[in-house]
């Protein structure tokens, strides 16, 4: 049996691996979402393999594994996978909202540097690399001023993924100060970021 340290070291191993062989696919052309979910599923296995071998119950974390094997395969969603049913649209997932966020912050950060309100969220909804406006939908002027209404400013009405990821934009934006040269590189790392 392995000790605490050593469950830790492999695990720490092993998500920096496949965490690179992500990057790596991701930059080779490879489908994100396919990407994300084939290594979660290593992952996870290799939580379960660490966890096995300090004898450390394992069963809360099959059922999981086994839904992500099934839709995977192609199979229909698992029930425990399904979302809750609501009685308006559903909530984007919280790494889109996170990234919704972040537009808001940009649209801001413009409006700072003199560009009215129409103009900032124009020129964010312009420079929205191809990549992430796919995972994001449809993406207008108006859509990026309503996330900046929805999480922007000193006290975003709502609370969440979005508002995080707006501050945390907001804190980069402010302790950079980047040209819009450095905005587009700004873009372009969060179409390929994975995180919200």
């Amino acid at each position: 049996m392995r000790t605490a340290d050593e469950v830790l070291d492999l695990l720490r191993r092993g998500m920096a691996s496949i965490a690179r062989q992500q990057r790596e696919a991701i930059e080779a052309g490879e489908d994100p979402a396919w990407v994300a979910r084939e290594g979660s599923q290593h992952a996870l296995n290799g939580v379960m393999a660490a966890f096995q071998s300090a004898d450390i119950e394992t069963a809360p974390l099959m059922a999981l594994l086994s839904a992500l094997s099934a839709v995977a395969a192609g199979s229909s969603l698992p029930e425990m996978l399904a979302p809750a049913a609501t009685p308006h649209r559903r909530p984007d997932a919280p790494e889109i909202e996170g990234k919704k966020g972040r537009l808001a912050a940009l649209m801001e950060y413009r409006q700072s540097q003199g560009l009215t309100r129409k103009v900032a969220a124009d020129w964010v909804a312009r420079h929205i690399p191809k990549e992430l406006a796919r995972s994001l939908g449809s993406i207008s002027r108006r859509s990026v001023d309503d996330w900046r209404e929805k999480w922007g400013g000193d006290r975003g009405a709502v609370p969440g993924a979005g508002r995080d990821g707006y501050l945390a934009m907001r804190t980069i934006l402010l302790d950079h100060s980047p040209t819009e040269s450095g905005l587009i590189t700004i873009l372009s790392a969060l179409a390929k970021s994975p995180l919200g």
